[in-house]
């Protein structure tokens, strides 16, 4: 009878440790210490009981086994990250009278995100950051806050929501506003916080041991007009076939052409305009049209001087060209990007470390100006520039990083450095924390 009634109370203790939250502990206790009284249990026993049942409870809901929660609270996952920024902001005028202006700040992200799976094909994910979404260049391209105003309050702003389904193990469906579908080594036309809204669907297929392709291609809607007074809606058909191939155990290549057909938006004038697009005389609206074409490859290689006897975890290559095809654009329409990174190809855990150079020239009419780096010249085409980034490992989730800019505009199709006016640095300082 005393061996039924303990596996009857270890059978209610397991109950009662759904979710795991103080008051249930609060309550195992309870019953425990009855039992005890009882004599059901001896003390040890129930302490024993306790500790290996709470824990076992606790590793299962880790793991989404413990059947007895709901399927929403197993299949839903939280993610988010915190970054603690120092950036300094120093420009030179042209003019020598005039000198230079420095702008330092201290400034937050916070970003925190939600997928749940709702069935074996279809997934949901939504997102908030710190951020703007008044229509200003800083809205779709900065989720920074800056430390500022007396102490105020930071805006929220919802930064991603879509579905997600998986037709079939190699088509998958995506609507709302989402991660960038399209695939770039570098951010030569895509900053990297644009979050693109519309519908996307994307191709995988392995077609060898070695060998995968890709097609990703969207329908991405730039702007809603009032149809009565300023024309259609303005979007971005895209395109982009591609392959992975690798070439050995250390060796990988990827590589991938795009296209990009912006529709409806000459003789608009676009949210987040950097300004630096060619306008209609007189006027603030676009003069051109954008239908781009941005070919990329990106060569990876572990342990690459391991002959030399050198310690080099990783090396990656990679190069992006874009140009703008439209027939009236005739000069500044085409831009480049080469660079590489090397150190730790994740950087993880305490002394990992990374390095990222690239060198970049965006033509004023290459492509939209609502879409490159903001970081970069202030998100604007027409410029050259340098970048350096710095990675260095804190520890498991956390890191610090080091930003540096030097970007110039240049005032005619492909100037030399002889010709650069406005220069401008950007120092950014980040302690990175994800959980």
């Amino acid at each position: 009878m005393k061996k039924l009634l303990t596996i009857f109370a270890v059978a209610v203790i397991a109950a009662l440790c759904i979710g795991i939250s103080s008051s249930y502990a609060g309550e195992i206790d309870i019953l425990l210490q009855k039992l005890v009284e009882k004599g059901v249990l001896t003390a040890g026993e129930a302490q024993q009981i306790g500790t290996e049942t709470k824990e076992q409870v606790k590793a299962d809901i880790a793991e989404g086994k413990f059947s007895s929660l709901p399927a929403w609270v197993q299949n839903t996952k939280l993610k988010g990250d915190f970054r603690l920024r120092y950036q300094r902001d120093h420009a030179q005028s042209s003019s020598s009278t005039t000198g230079s202006n420095n702008r330092d700040r201290a400034r937050v992200r916070v970003r925190l995100g939600m997928d749940s799976k709702v069935n074996e094909k279809l997934k949901t994910g939504i997102g908030i950051a710190t951020g703007l979404s008044d229509g200003s260049t800083d809205a779709a391209r900065s989720t920074n806050a800056t430390l500022e105003n007396g102490n105020s309050k930071k805006a929220i702003a919802l930064d991603y929501a879509y579905a997600e389904y998986s037709a079939l193990p190699w088509l998958t469906l995506i609507g709302g506003k989402f991660k960038n579908p399209m695939w770039e080594p570098g951010d030569l036309m895509w900053d990297t916080d644009i979050n693109p809204e519309g519908v996307a669907v994307k191709f995988s297929k392995k077609i060898s041991s070695k060998t995968e392709v890709f097609v990703n291609t969207g329908a991405l809607v730039i702007d809603e007009i009032n149809t009565a007074t300023r024309g259609k809606d303005p979007y971005i058909l895209a395109i982009q076939p591609g392959v992975n191939f690798q070439v050995s155990d250390a060796v990988s290549l990827k590589g991938a052409s795009s296209y990009f057909d912006t529709i409806n938006a000459r003789d608009l004038t676009l949210d987040g305009t950097a300004g630096t697009n060619t306008k209609n005389t007189g006027l603030t609206s676009l003069q051109y049209q954008y239908e781009t074409i941005a070919p990329a490859l990106e060569l990876s290689m572990k342990e690459p001087l391991k002959k030399l006897k050198i310690d080099l975890p990783y090396l990656a290559l990679f190069g992006e060209y874009v140009e703008n095809l439209a027939h009236d654009v005739k000069i500044d329409n085409t831009g480049y990007m080469v660079g590489c990174k090397f150190g730790a190809e994740k950087v993880a855990k305490w002394a990992d470390w990374q390095v990222r150079y690239n060198y970049s020239m965006l033509g004023k009419d290459a492509v939209l100006d609502i879409l490159p780096d903001s970081d970069r010249y202030g998100g604007k085409t027409g410029m050259r520039a340098h970048e350096v980034m710095i990675d260095w490992g804190l520890g498991a989730n956390t890191w610090l990083g080091f930003d540096f800019y030097n970007a110039w505009k240049f005032p005619g199709n492909f100037a030399s450095s002889s010709n650069r006016t406005a220069p401008t640095w950007i120092y950014q300082f980040d302690w990175n924390m994800k959980f």
